[in-house]
């Protein structure tokens, strides 16, 4: 007889029902709170500078790679794809680093690829929003990815701005919603997706209706995200907010998370998550799993929740596994 074991190590700790009300309150307008830090200080040439003058340093000595410089038109009709790899490429192959800014205006873009390694960190600021085509045959052979990053080292996306996936085309011909064939799940692309990156910052963003998953972070490694709005219908499907598979030492703090599936998913290879001040619902919960489909033997560990505020989701918090098969 085949025996399978798993061992999952985790620590979940949520808010008392009394908190929720003022918890989610409070972090419904994280969007206008900034955290405020003791300043650490550096000693350059025998003086002493603090963290936040040595950054603006740093920011002085950024070039600036500007969408609009490239050719992007920002018209509501054009499809920028092009500009943006243009100013990507710029920023990417630069011994300087590099700000790309994408300004107050509204871009479309078809499924598009940012690369690396690159020769130098990197800040993406995105101002305006980022907006999908809605046609699904653009997606043919995107491998069901939409704004994909990969490879890319000490990289930052941050800016306030939105990101649309004008999912609503997608989300009428998932099985979960069209009961008759032909159907299609398989070829929804995730909004946001960051392949096998490394010392990644994604703060201050918004990203709403995505074509299925809001955010997917796959085999990279020390991962902030925090001060998230992730948005999509309740009865969106598949839509999950924040989706984890091989990632390690990965941080998601003081975020809003809306939607059709889970607010967390957390599946196998992922290490060391920590997940702080999130409000979730509605949505399906804060989940670990599938875990052991066929059989596999799927490892997760070190999954620590704090302070989650779950409010009218299907579920709370959970593990889900396959059946064992004899």
């Amino acid at each position: 007889m085949k025996k399978v074991f798993f061992v999952i190590i985790f620590t979940i700790l949520v808010s008392s029902p009394s908190c929720f009300a003022n918890e989610y309150q409070k972090l419904q307008n994280l969007k206008n709170v900034e955290i405020l830090r003791r300043p650490k200080t550096s000693t350059v040439n025998n003086r002493k500078l603090t963290k936040g003058r040595i950054n603006s340093a740093r920011e002085a000595s950024m070039q600036t790679v500007n969408v609009d410089d490239f050719g992007a038109k920002a018209d509501g009709r054009t499809d920028d794809s092009q500009a943006f790899k243009k100013a990507w490429s710029k920023a990417c192959s630069s011994s300087q680093q590099s700000r790309i800014l994408i300004p107050n205006k509204t871009y479309y873009i078809n499924p598009i690829n940012f690369t690396g390694p690159c020769k130098s960190a990197i800040k993406l600021e995105i101002r305006g929003t980022i907006e999908a085509f809605p046609d699904t045959s653009l997606y043919e052979k995107s491998q069901r990815r939409w704004i994909f990053f990969e490879k890319v080292r000490n990289f930052e996306v941050y800016g306030g701005g939105t990101i649309n996936g004008n999912g609503q085309v997608w989300w009428k011909i998932s099985c979960k919603v069209k009961k008759t064939k032909p159907c299609n799940d398989k070829g929804a692309p995730t909004a946001l997706t960051f392949y096998n990156c490394t010392n990644l910052r994604v703060t201050n963003l918004r990203i709403k209706n995505p074509q299925q998953m809001h955010m997917n972070f796959q085999s990279c490694e020390n991962v902030e995200a925090s001060k998230l709005t992730l948005t999509a219908p309740e009865k969106s499907p598949n839509t999950d907010g924040i989706h984890v598979t091989k990632t390690r030492n990965i941080n998601i703090t003081n975020s809003v998370i809306k939607t059709g599936d889970d607010c967390i998913s957390i599946v196998d290879g992922s290490r060391k998550v920590h997940a702080t001040g999130i409000v979730c619902g509605p949505g399906h919960g804060i989940s670990i799993g599938s875990l052991g489909k066929n059989g596999a033997m799927d490892h997760v560990s070190n999954v620590f929740v704090n302070g989650a505020t779950i409010s009218g989701t299907t579920n709370g918090v959970r593990i889900k596994t396959w059946q064992v098969p004899f």
